[in-house]
């Protein structure tokens, strides 16, 4: 794959301006962003990889590392679709990036974009269920929450692929880029943006809640992340004629939705995994502490007729042994988690 200036590149770049359409050639900016990306991805591989190791450890466990993990590889999907439907590379050469309809449905929309932002939406509202509603998110809830959002996004993705090429994204041979109708377009962007409306609508109802550890921050963190990437995408496929054309608009919105997507997952990873490799014993001992003495027990000592509803945080954190090889997987901690 060239990122170099060839004659086939000239020529497409006269083609596309005889058509009225300033296109910004495929170069070492291009690959620069897409390896500088990449370096960023292998960073967390790295760091999931210990965090999978260790995922026993309470502080981590609570954040539920095989849905991080998922996560993970949703943002990868995301990246690809980004790539392969952005202009940041030719799509002549292979039949696959040619089909677009697997690139952007369900790379960069389904399986990439909507997974990463109605999971870090549904952390929200397990938060939401948890601090607000004062019941743990686990059991069907969970599983229903999760199930029915998965569900949601395999329809869109199977609807949309059933849907004529005209009506939905196509490979546009003269310009060697995929084009997506205007209608489509405006169709994936209102999910975007009701699923930044959902979390908005939790962030205003838990702003008076207090907060064990730093789930306010990663709260609003999702929120913000989750906003300038509808405006962004939103500007980018709406209001700029054809963005993949423009080197600055697709570098922009590579940076903007990849950066913002592993800013917010290092916000909700970074404290327990830093303290599991340098601060273990200690970190541990402060956390099942906070647990014990904080407010946040009493949240979740609500009344109930069903008296196995109810959560004792000073219980679960006595029965918690303090050494390294000492977790219990089968231990409540699975109870106080919220959902990641």
């Amino acid at each position: 794959m060239s990122f170099a200036l060839t004659k086939e590149e000239i020529s497409r770049v006269e083609t596309a301006e005889f058509l009225g359409i300033h296109l910004d050639p495929v170069g070492y900016i291009d690959l620069s962003t897409i390896a500088i990306l990449s370096t960023m991805y292998g960073i967390e591989l790295i760091a999931l990889c210990y965090q999978l190791y260790n995922r026993n450890y309470p502080p981590l466990k609570v954040k539920n590392v095989p849905i991080m993990f998922s996560l993970y590889l949703g943002g990868i999907s995301w990246f690809l679709g980004d790539i392969f439907t952005g202009g940041l590379v030719h799509l002549n050469k292979s039949s696959v990036l040619r089909n677009c309809k697997f690139t952007l449905i369900w790379c960069r929309a389904c399986i990439g974009a909507y997974y990463v932002t109605l999971m870090f939406a549904l952390r929200c509202y397990s938060l939401y269920h948890v601090f607000y509603k004062g019941k743990a998110f686990t059991g069907k809830i969970a599983l229903f929450a999760t199930g029915g959002t998965v569900l949601a996004i395999v329809l869109f993705g199977i609807i949309s692929t059933l849907v004529p090429t005209h009506l939905t994204t196509y490979y546009e041979e003269i310009l060697d880029m995929c084009y997506t109708t205007k209608s489509y377009i405006i169709s994936v962007l209102l999910v975007i943006w009701a699923i930044w409306g959902f979390v908005a609508i939790m962030c205003w109802r838990m702003r008076n809640i207090h907060f064990t550890f730093n789930e306010r921050v990663e709260i609003m963190s999702t929120f913000v992340v989750i906003l300038i990437v509808s405006i962004l995408n939103t500007i980018c496929l709406l209001v700029v004629p054809v963005y993949p054309a423009s080197l600055a608009w697709r570098t922009i919105l590579l940076y903007f939705n990849h950066v913002g997507a592993s800013t917010v997952y290092w916000i909700v990873m970074y404290v327990p995994t830093y303290n599991c490799m340098f601060n273990r014993e200690v970190y541990l001992q402060e956390w099942i502490s906070t647990l014990k003495a904080d407010s946040m027990e009493k949240l979740y000592e609500y009344s109930s007729a069903n008296k196995s509803d109810n959560i004792h945080l000073t219980d679960i954190a006595d029965s918690v042994p303090f050494r390294n090889t000492g977790y219990n997987d089968d231990s409540s901690y699975s109870q106080v988690s919220t959902f990641f």
